[in-house]
């Protein structure tokens, strides 16, 4: 998922008190006995299963920007996986912008996937040399950086920065490793690409906070020597992977629903929450409703270059005709889905500009039925959803967030989406994967079953 500046509007509910000679009573009803049709989901479903989906993508896989190999395989692999659920796949692929891709490989021959700067020196050829941390690039720290790779917090601004690099090239740095900030709201810097104005003869590099923080952490145990290379990477394709389940009836006002969710991750992470975890309920859920009767077609679609500016979902959109448009009654977006983070407590329904519709309708009253109260419907952008919404066609992104109590528009998503450390042992959970995969699917075989 993009990074989000949307503001954050959500449902807040209350619990009624009784007051009774004994003290306070906590008043409530019982939830419902689950009904036959969610009885067919929640009984099918299984956490794990999507959990191994997410394992492939980010650990067997790893990154996988937009355009670039990563992504072609995660396309190859979901492809694969709905063939043996027994659909048929259709890939829709579509241009996007060049990719600069940096690379650090430390003396033990790790490397770390950063951006690179498309006016540095990118190259196969690596240089290398003694890596050293700088707080800060004042005359007294650049005294000694001449010959050396320089890891430095990047300034505030782009002007702040690029006028960081001007200084380090002045001092003859052999490379620039400028370190993401932590945000406002703690979380934690993403890989970039710097913008620089004028053209260097040294490798600029855009890296993570954390990739920073282990630089530092390399550094202090006197393994020093790294090297970097760059790729640019040119005349680029992406790819959405399409599965079509037909309707079982006849189906004669032709209507469809989408469940789709992003396989791309940003430059140097393996994206095991955003958006790993949305490709592996989709999968999941495409494996359960497979043997279902369904009074609509369905189609399963994983979307490619989202973290680029939606660029898949928009693609797919802007080649429907009206009457395409007009056929799609829901559009489920399920985007970072399972993730451990303890402040991000209830799952959201959300919609561009709040309002609500069938999709959030759907997943609601699924969370009612189940007694399930993670699900709320909230106002957010910033994903696959919006292009649907924009068309005039209802869609809802469904997210784990945090809200603060004293403030509905300060919301919390987990510190770590967007960096190396988007991984299943550091930010994906089990028991939010499986509430995930009971409310969504629900609502969804709610909207497309026979009735």
């Amino acid at each position: 998922m993009p990074v989000k500046k949307n503001k954050l509007l959500v449902s807040v509910l209350s619990a009624s008190l009784l007051f009774g000679s004994a003290g306070y009573t906590f008043v409530y009803a019982a939830p419902p006995a689950v009904s036959p049709q969610d009885q067919k989901v929640v009984a099918r479903v299984d956490a794990a299963r999507a959990i191994e989906h997410v394992r492939y993508l980010s650990e067997n896989i790893g990154s996988r920007p937009g355009g670039l190999q990563g992504e072609k395989k995660s396309a190859e692999y979901i492809a694969k996986t709905l063939k043996s659920y027994g659909y048929s796949v259709e890939y829709q692929y579509f241009p996007v912008a060049d990719q600069y891709i940096a690379h650090v490989t430390l003396s033990n021959g790790s490397v770390w996937e950063m951006g690179a700067a498309p006016n540095g020196k990118i190259s196969s050829t690596p240089v290398k040399a003694e890596v050293v941390y700088l707080e800060n690039t004042d005359p007294e720290s650049l005294k000694n950086v001449q010959g050396k790779i320089v890891v430095v917090p990047r300034g505030n601004t782009t002007a702040s920065y690029q006028a960081q690099v001007k200084a380090l090239a002045e001092a003859k740095a052999a490379g620039v490793i400028l370190q993401s900030l932590v945000g406002s709201r703690g979380n934690y810097g993403q890989a970039f690409n710097p913008s620089l104005p004028v053209k260097y003869d040294i490798p600029v590099f855009g890296a993570s906070y954390i990739h920073g923080e282990w630089l530092k952490d390399e550094i202090s145990a006197g393994r020093k020597q790294i090297s970097l290379t760059g790729q640019h990477f040119t005349n680029l394709q992406s790819v959405n992977v399409i599965a079509v389940k037909k309707a079982k009836s006849k189906n004669p006002e032709g209507k469809e629903v989408i469940l789709g969710a992003h396989h791309d991750s940003v430059v140097g992470a393996p994206g095991a929450n955003d958006n790993a975890s949305g490709v592996g309920l989709m999968l999941e859920l495409a494996r359960v409703y497979k043997g279902y009767n369904t009074d609509k077609d369905l189609k399963f679609i994983a979307f490619g270059s989202e973290e680029r500016g939606l660029l898949g979902a928009r693609y797919y959109v802007d080649q429907l005709n009206q009457k395409q448009r007009d056929a799609i009654e829901a559009v489920f977006v399920p985007d970072m889905v399972a993730t451990s983070y303890e402040k991000a407590k209830n799952l959201y329904a959300m919609t561009p500009d709040g309002s609500r519709n069938i999709v959030t309708d759907s997943a609601v009253a699924a969370g009612t039925r189940l007694g399930n109260s993670d699900i709320l419907p909230g106002t957010f952008g910033s994903s696959d959803h919006v292009p649907f919404h924009n068309a005039g066609i209802p869609a809802a992104l469904f997210i784990w967030m945090g809200v603060d109590s004293w403030n509905p528009l300060v919301y919390h998503i987990e510190k770590v989406y967007h960096t190396p450390q988007d991984t299943i042992a550091d930010n994906v959970s089990h028991e939010r994967m499986q509430s995930a995969l009971d409310i969504i699917g629900s609502g969804l075989f709610d909207v497309v079953r026979k009735k």
